[in-house]
């Protein structure tokens, strides 16, 4: 092939790229109201939930721990995703075209880039902390600050790659023309970059979201049927757990208020200890049988316990965190009974809660960016026309991800919706605070 043909062929398809992007007819002013409404709607929800997640962890001792650390680092992105990157994409909007010039267009295009890619890996590393902190035991002990920076900072510096990547000479020989002639600025349509920053910056974060949460719900599904099988036999009113040693024939019972009662428990060889346990986490009460066993009772890890740590590792709580109900213990009281049908019915709960929690964080995510990452993967390989209506749509659904983060990661905490309460108090009446 003549290698004149082949250039003007592919200059002819870049001009009819740009020229199909370029469509500067302005807004009426019915549409212009419109559209700016909802712009500003999303960039203020953005700006707004982000300042409150990142204002509850500093002021909030409870929620100053490694486990939210996470979550303030995301929080920190999705911040300048609604102050810097979706107030120029606003006016972008707003006006039909660019009228920042070349420089300004790679500086957002490079922040927008770092921010939104940032946020995403953030969400693949607090799944990855919800995994290791119910399927590893030794993670609760090791999850340390500085753990939880190294995780940040390989992020931020992922993130940073991708962006700054166009700036030093990976972008398509048009993009000046569009900037300046076509007044539009568009990342680097060169297609080996746009595979390589789609990939990263989404498909096999994608994956790697869907897997984990896949295997967190094998593990939920696996538990919840355990917990449905097993025969539970609850105290009437003792406190949800109880250690019981079965060492001697007479076991002294010292609940949570530190009364003592002598019961009859009857001896197996084989079994030194078994736990009692109702449906929620409770403090856990002494039991005390003779006192040259007291160094050999191990509490047993009991399915109770794994579905507690389940269900605070989905919801971003603290996992080691420990609830604390008084009880106290009667002779007439002290009985056994058998509670399946009603348990069953609490697991099936818990099962359907896990589910629509992951359902709603993975389906949030990809509902928001898989229609922008289809077109920039699109677009270089095609050549062809995509309306601006779908890539404005697909670019603001991105922009929207941000503003709902802060929402379905610290709704589902009551540590979180506490600490909100108590901002708000702040805020309206600061004789509270």
């Amino acid at each position: 092939m003549d290698p004149d043909v082949g250039n003007l062929s592919s200059v002819a398809v870049n001009s009819s790229l740009d020229d199909q992007l370029a469509d500067s007819r302005p807004w009426n002013l019915l549409e212009l109201i419109s559209i700016g409404s909802v712009l500003v709607t999303i960039i203020l929800s953005c700006v707004i939930g982000n300042l409150f997640v990142i204002m509850a962890i500093l002021f909030e001792r409870d929620l100053r721990r490694p486990q939210y650390y996470l979550i303030f680092s995301l929080a920190v992105a999705d911040l300048l995703v609604g102050v810097i990157v979706s107030p120029l994409a606003t006016l972008s909007e707003l006006q039909r075209r660019w009228t920042l010039g070349v420089t300004v267009c790679d500086i957002w295009i490079s922040v927008d880039v770092l921010v939104c890619t940032s946020s995403i890996l953030h969400l693949v590393a607090i799944a990855l902390d919800r995994y290791w902190s119910i399927t590893d035991i030794g993670y609760m002990q090791n999850r340390t600050p500085k753990r939880i920076f190294i995780m940040i900072s390989i992020v931020w510096v992922v993130s940073l790659l991708i962006s700054v990547a166009p700036i030093f000479g990976w972008k398509d020989s048009r993009f000046e023309h569009r900037v300046n002639v076509e007044h539009i600025c568009l990342i680097s349509q060169e297609l080996s970059y746009q595979v390589f920053s789609t990939a990263t910056a989404f498909y096999i974060p994608l994956f790697a979201i869907m897997a984990v949460y896949y295997k967190i719900f094998r593990a939920a599904k696996r538990r919840f049927k355990r917990e449905r099988d097993r025969k539970t036999f609850t105290k009437h009113s003792l406190p949800s757990t109880t250690h019981i040693s079965a060492h001697t024939a007479n076991t002294m019972i010292a609940p949570a208020t530190g009364a003592k009662l002598s019961l009859p428990v009857k001896q197996k060889a084989a079994t030194r200890q078994m736990q009692i346990e109702e449906d929620g986490p409770s403090a856990v009460s002494s039991v005390d049988g003779s006192d040259d066993m007291d160094d050999e009772r191990t509490p047993m890890h009991t399915n109770g316990r794994q579905l507690t740590q389940l269900e605070t590792a989905l919801d971003g709580s603290d996992v080691g965190a420990t609830r604390t109900a008084p009880a106290s213990v009667t002779p007439k009281t002290a009985r056994f009974r058998l509670k399946k049908r009603s348990k069953e019915s609490a697991e099936t709960r818990r099962e359907q809660k896990a589910w629509r929690t992951l359902a709603i964080i993975t389906g949030t995510f990809v509902a928001c960016w898989l229609p922008f990452f289809l077109i920039s993967l699109y677009r270089p390989i095609c050549r062809c026309r995509i309306n601006p209506a779908v890539e404005s749509v697909a670019a603001w659904l991105g922009y929207l991800n941000s503003a709902i983060n802060p929402i379905i990661y610290t709704i589902f905490s009551p540590d979180f919706r506490q600490a909100f309460q108590r901002i708000l108090k702040r805020i309206c009446f600061l004789h509270e605070s």
